[in-house]
């Protein structure tokens, strides 16, 4: 199965994230949205693994997962990669560092490299995909976009839990199912 570990967008913070998204796909044409319902910060991203691998990290990350205490999240960025050029992703995320999602990135992937699993080894980059451009985005959609992210959004949400989610391609874009959840515990 293709899939990742993320932070879901949770209470009230989803709901400022969805509107927010609602307000940007009424004004930037040619993107290709992500489905609003399962908004995330991604922690890991696996890839192709097979299912028995999967629930291998599920036990591999648990403690780390344990061991968090539910913590605040600000999203009150947008921005894009790449950051120069033509973008290839929209996104929402943080202005400032939020210690305990980048420790728990970390953790997690010291934990599933421990065991043989590929990590990224670039710096953790918190981040909530909002869309991607089309191949050829061009006209007022990117000026749209630049502007949009002149503004600064404010989503907070309490982070509770790690999300294992599967990605399947489908028309219409990437539909992601919740295949386990892990609470935070610690405090």
């Amino acid at each position: 199965m293709r899939c990742f570990l993320a932070v879901p967008l949770a209470g009230p913070g989803l709901g400022a994230a969805q509107e927010l998204q609602r307000r940007l796909r009424e004004r930037i044409a040619d993107v290709r949205w992500a489905r609003p319902e399962t908004l995330h910060l991604t922690a890991h991203f696996f890839g192709q693994i097979e299912d028995e691998r999967a629930a291998a990290a599920l036990q591999l990350v648990e403690p780390v997962a344990r061991h968090t205490a539910p913590f605040e999240v600000t999203l009150d960025h947008l921005g894009s990669f790449p950051p120069r050029g033509n973008p290839r992703v929209l996104w929402l995320g943080p202005s400032v560092d939020v210690a305990p999602l980048n420790a728990l990135a970390l953790e997690c992937r010291s934990a599933l490299n421990a065991a043989g699993f590929e990590v990224d080894q670039r710096r953790y980059n918190p981040h909530c995909t909002l869309g991607r451009p089309r191949v050829h985005w061009n006209g007022a959609a990117p000026a749209a976009w630049t502007a949009a992210a002149q503004e600064q959004p404010d989503v907070r949400f309490s982070a509770s839990r790690l999300v294992l989610y599967e990605s399947r391609s489908e028309p219409g874009g990437a539909v992601y199912t919740e295949r386990a959840s892990l609470a935070f515990e610690s405090g």
